[in-house]
């Protein structure tokens, strides 16, 4: 049975750790991230479009959207994984501090339940 210090202490201790992940998370994957490979511009892409090379302007500008479109692909990709590592550790430490620091009935620090009496009806 954890005493009421310590579960607070548990749970301080808990939501400062996901911030300081969230913090560094989000610095790491999102604000170092270097613009110029992203999108349109990034140097795949780029690489991508100066091979289509056809005589029919329809056809380069087919071969040039499929290289964007890819790319698009790509990156949305990317940054589902990284919205994972970003917020899946402490959504999941919240779930189990919940679990784990619980109030269960027979525990000394749970409140007695309510009297009868408050819910009778009349």
């Amino acid at each position: 049975m954890i005493s009421n210090s310590t579960r607070e202490a548990l749970r301080v201790i808990g939501w400062l750790a996901c911030a300081a992940w969230l913090a560094f998370g989000i610095w790491h994957e999102v604000f170092r991230q270097d613009a110029s490979q992203l999108g349109i511009h990034a140097p795949v892409v780029e690489d991508a479009m100066k091979n289509c090379t056809s005589e029919d302007i329809r056809l380069r500008y087919e071969c040039k959207e499929q290289a964007i479109l890819a790319n698009q692909r790509l990156m949305f990709i990317e940054a589902s994984g990284r919205a994972v590592l970003i917020f899946g550790p402490p959504i999941l430490i919240w779930f189990v501090a919940r679990r784990a620091l619980r109030l269960r009935p027979g525990d000394p620090a749970a409140p007695p339940p309510p009297s009868i009496q408050k819910w009778r009806v009349r």
